[in-house]
């Protein structure tokens, strides 16, 4: 019998599509209902009952309603960026726990503020990254262990390679703001904050460290898509850390084309005594064989950039097949992790509080960007 019943907010073209059935294949999840707000779009609203019904669950049109339900222990929620603050403090002060797509929120205001109520809800928290991942736990494993010697520096990268590079135009270098205030877009998203958030949640999490200097720049460098929005397709890190390790970190999309798989997703770790690379496609089987080569696939009229799961599937969008990884899905684990937590009624590493320091960076990111200068935290 199932042990925790959960709650989906958010739909399809959401990262919901992914969590919700890791969820639904744990034996210890049953799926309840989708649920979102009352007054969203409804082109997501849409969107979500389009999930519901794939899942064979209810959809719930309006969200406090959905987190009174008694069969209701955990929510995975993946609204909006702009509405995660409000939506997180909604599902806290109800009692859920709570499974949080990255980044927690879209400033360190609402980042705050759902911490906040998750410590006085008393519940439990965690927000999806790589660290649970093999490759991220053996590089854990190596710091705490003394492989690399004292670490000096950590280094992390998470470029996707999805989209169809090479179109952005001539026009010249665009001018970052200080204050980004809305991340959601039909055709693309801010890639220093969406991809740049795993990379520097893994190198806070490997340090161990809180980061007091961010020096970050923003580009745009293929995609017409990012562009047309004058947002970042492309953004890095360089921090200081307490005790004067250095962190570098990448986030941004790269393209179909360049990569054998879905992109560069690694972490590099310097000590006194060598370096250390570990990878999400390694170990795994490169596959040699007559069949035809990867083509770029159509673009989706709603999803030019291939960011979906559904949106591939509507297309037929052939698969990458000459590396093939010999681990689960990263979100698999990462649930999977979580309901151990509950199950253990530990705190998780990559919880709420934790997630706030990703967010600050992020957030100070953009500002030195727009200034050209380092900012303290």
């Amino acid at each position: 019998m199932a042990k925790y019943g959960v709650l989906l907010i958010g739909g399809n073209r959401t990262h919901q599509e992914g969590y919700g059935r890791a969820f639904a294949e744990d034996p210890r999840c049953k799926i309840v209902a989708v649920a979102d707000e009352p007054d969203i779009p409804e082109y997501r609203a849409g969107l979500n009952r389009l999930l519901a019904h794939e899942m064979g669950v209810p959809y719930i049109a309006d969200l406090e309603t959905a987190l009174r339900r008694k069969d209701v222990d955990v929510v995975s929620m993946c609204a909006d960026v702009e509405r995660r603050g409000r939506v997180g403090v909604q599902c806290a002060e109800a009692g859920k726990h709570i499974y949080f797509d990255k980044p927690l929120a879209g400033g360190v205001e609402d980042a705050r503020a759902i911490a906040a109520a998750v410590q006085r809800a008393g519940v439990h928290s965690q927000m999806f990254c790589q660290i649970t991942t093999p490759w991220a736990q053996a590089a854990k494993k190596a710091v705490q262990e003394g492989k690399v010697g004292v670490p000096t520096g950590f280094h992390a990268d998470m470029l996707m390679a999805k989209g169809r590079p090479g179109t952005v135009g001539a026009r010249k270098p665009r001018k970052e703001r200080s204050r980004p205030e809305r991340f959601t877009f039909v055709e693309a998203k801010r890639e220093m904050l969406d991809m740049g958030v795993y990379s520097v949640s893994m190198v806070l999490w490997l340090a161990g460290k809180r980061a007091r200097t961010v020096y970050a720049t923003t580009g745009n460098f293929f995609f017409a898509e990012h562009e047309s929005h004058d947002i970042e397709d492309f953004g890095a890190f360089s921090l200081t850390l307490d005790g004067g390790a250095i962190a570098t970190a990448t986030g941004g999309r790269i393209g179909w084309t360049s990569h054998p798989r879905g992109g560069v997703i690694r972490v590099v770790v310097t000590g006194t005594k060598g370096s250390a690379i570990f990878s999400e496609a390694s170990p795994r089987i490169e596959v040699f064989n007559d069949e035809p080569p990867f083509s770029l696939p159509s673009t989706h009229p709603w999803d030019p950039m291939a960011m979906w799961s559904s949106s591939m599937r509507d297309l037929g969008t052939p698969r990458k097949r000459q590396w093939v990884s010999m681990s689960e899905s990263p979100q698999s684990a990462d649930t999977s992790s979580f309901l151990d937590c509950l199950d253990r009624d530990v705190e998780p590493e990559m919880n709420a509080r934790a997630a706030v320091e990703h967010v600050e960076v992020i957030m100070a990111g953009y500002r030195s960007a727009a200034s050209g200068k380092p900012v303290k935290l």
